[in-house]
């Protein structure tokens, strides 16, 4: 990572950036880089993949399906309503 990757990633970004910030930017940068690649050095040899996070914490809950359509009573509650649909205003031409 060099000074001017860095001005590119601004510019893409719409940022302004003097200097100093820029020398700061880039400074973490190399921090957060070289974190990364440690990664890399880390033994996983014995260690099962995990396909999600909360895999192991988790608590399930089974679906209950109701048979209950409370179609009217939603269309109570709306300002406008013509038989089973919502009117909402115009929005495009």
């Amino acid at each position: 990572m060099d000074d001017q990757t860095v001005r590119t990633i601004c510019y893409l970004s719409r940022l302004r950036l003097d200097d100093e910030k820029s020398k700061k930017i880039l400074s973490d940068l190399d921090t957060i880089i070289g974190m990364i690649d440690s990664l890399s050095s880390t033994n996983t040899e014995n260690i099962s993949p995990l396909y999600n996070p909360l895999e192991e914490t988790a608590r399930k809950f089974n679906d209950k399906i109701k048979s209950d359509n409370n179609k009217e009573l939603f269309l109570e509650n709306a300002p406008e309503s013509d038989e089973n649909f919502f009117l909402v205003p115009k929005v495009v031409d």
